[in-house]
């Protein structure tokens, strides 16, 4: 075995420098983090993070040869030999010994012809997949955010006891959705970092939940060849990561599999305020609505005061802040004469894509015994013991309102037009010209994650604060414009210099309250 470390607080980076000098190899460094997924997935803390894990004797035939090669002076780049979870969205192929469920049992014995393009890229780069992580079932469309039939309810390692069957779906107890164990597994020390997708916040808001650093590309920027498909407009794919320097790394990775000439986002790196102007909105105006979160005394008064103090925080750093900057909350922003929000026509247009997105994703696959998004729900239908759960998931409506939403094609882009002028026109594009800021910042406990959605611009998130009474993580969202990943990446640099070193989750006590 090579030295010890503690998964909870090691970072790729630094598995790199250990493995470099010699005192520790990618078989060490396999075997550390599947015992750590043994004591903590079913059993311990039993955060159900991992729906499936790669067959042990094939991970360390993987670790060795990668070990042989880093010998040989063969290293793949900066991430080789570093072990990762990958959300059960992304097609695996069968010889990596990995179902793909995307959560559940209709697709459990599918068989996808090959990796996901993101997959491969990773493999080739030599990062080893350790397994799959759990997820809200279809990716959000059926069960409550971070439960599925096959992977059941991913807890947040930070919540003593877990989640609380009834409480409302951005309570206080939820891990977030839909790339949950995803994040659940970096911060539990599964792996030092992790690959999601997000469709709207399903990438950033577990992350924020999880105290991690999370970086959604701009959609069309990566390949989704082999990954479920939930809305083509809106889609893309993402890292997790515990530090900035690893999620750059995995994000340069995946920006590459649409364009193998892309500039490293390691050129925007810096440990400087200096050049940074940053917009932040009022966050009392973006608070969430009371029908998604109950009240939790004191919590209001906490973030607040240290929003102001991460502004103070900047400023006396040498960067520019700009508070407040207007942008409108999806719920307040009225787009028709009905009275519906543009979150509504957000949600419209997934739906209006999500059996195309399926159906898409089913004819890819070698074997399924399922072939369209009908066929799930009637599958579903005759296996209501195992498809279900009276409180986490009492129905199926999210497929059957995909399966009967039917949307002209100017329609939609009707649709995607108004969302795109509040988000992007009227929204980050207004913002970014008039403050001559780079980037903005929101509050990730709100909808701020729907901005990025509707201008289809990239979002982040960092870690900030922690819930007082709770010990609950909380993060901020950091959006700039299309392709613009590099501001992003310079602000969580700058912001990683200042900040306090995230916080570490209490397995043990985790680990109690499950007794």
């Amino acid at each position: 075995m090579g030295a010890p470390f503690d998964v909870l607080t090691t970072t790729a980076a630094d598995l790199r420098a250990l493995l470099e000098d010699g005192s520790t190899t990618c078989v060490a460094l396999v075997e550390t983090y599947l015992a750590q997924i043994e004591k903590h997935n079913h059993a311990g803390a039993k955060l159900h993070a991992m729906i499936s894990l790669a067959p042990r004797d094939q991970l360390l035939a993987i670790a060795r040869g990668l070990d042989e090669e880093r010998s040989a002076g063969k290293a793949r780049g900066p991430l080789h030999g570093i072990p990762i979870i990958v959300k059960d969205a992304f097609a695996t192929d069968p010889a990596l010994g990995m179902p793909t469920t995307v959560g559940s049992y209709a697709l459990l014995d599918s068989r996808p012809k090959q990796n996901a393009s993101a997959v491969e890229a990773l493999i080739q780069n030599g990062l080893i997949i350790l397994g799959k992580s759990n997820l809200t079932e279809f990716c959000g469309f059926k069960g409550i955010g971070g439960w599925s039939a096959v992977g059941g309810m991913c807890q947040s390692p930070y919540i003593p006891g877990g989640f609380i069957k009834g409480e409302k779906r951005r309570g206080e107890t939820a891990p977030g959705g839909s790339s949950t164990g995803s994040a659940v597994g970096v911060a539990a020390g599964f792996s030092p970092v992790s690959l999601g997708t997000e469709t709207s916040g399903s990438l950033t808001s577990p992350a924020s939940r999880a105290a991690l650093y999370a970086l959604k590309l701009t959609p069309g920027s990566v390949s989704k060849e082999g990954v479920w498909e939930v809305a083509r407009s809106y889609d893309t794919a993402g890292a997790m990561a515990k530090n900035v320097i690893d999620l750059v790394h995995v994000s340069d990775i995946l920006r590459r599999t649409m364009d193998d000439c892309k500039p490293s986002l390691t050129e925007n790196i810096q440990n400087t305020w200096q050049g940074l102007s940053v917009g932040f909105v009022d966050i009392e105006k973006w608070r969430l609505p009371l029908d998604t979160k109950d009240p939790l005394p004191g919590y209001d008064e906490q973030s607040a005061r240290e929003y102001l103090l991460a502004i103070d925080k900047i400023r006396e750093h040498g960067g520019r802040v700009v508070h407040p900057v207007h942008i409108a909350p999806p719920e307040g922003y009225i787009a028709d004469e009905d009275g519906g929000n543009v979150d509504d026509l957000m949600d419209d247009v997934m739906k209006s894509q999500a059996r195309e997105g399926c159906e898409k994703y089913l004819s890819s696959l070698a074997y399924t015994k399922v072939h369209n998004l009908k066929e799930i729900i009637e599958f579903n239908d005759s296996n209501v013991a195992t498809e279900f759960d009276e409180n986490l998931c009492p129905n199926q409506n999210g497929l059957r309102r995909a399966l009967d939403m039917n949307m002209p094609a100017d329609e939609r882009e009707r649709k995607l037009q108004i969302c795109r002028q509040w988000a992007a026109t009227e929204g980050v594009d207004k913002v970014i010209l008039e403050h001559e800021v780079d980037v903005i910042i929101g509050p990730c406990d709100s909808f701020f994650a729907g901005v990025g959605v509707g201008a289809q611009y990239p979002l982040a998130s960092i870690p900030f604060g922690y819930v007082e009474s709770s010990g609950r993580p909380y993060g901020l969202h950091v959006i700039a414009r299309a392709h613009e990943e590099g501001k992003i990446v310079s602000f969580m640099s700058a912001w990683e210099s200042i900040w306090p070193v995230r916080r570490v989750p209490d397995l043990m006590a985790a680990e109690r309250s499950m007794l």
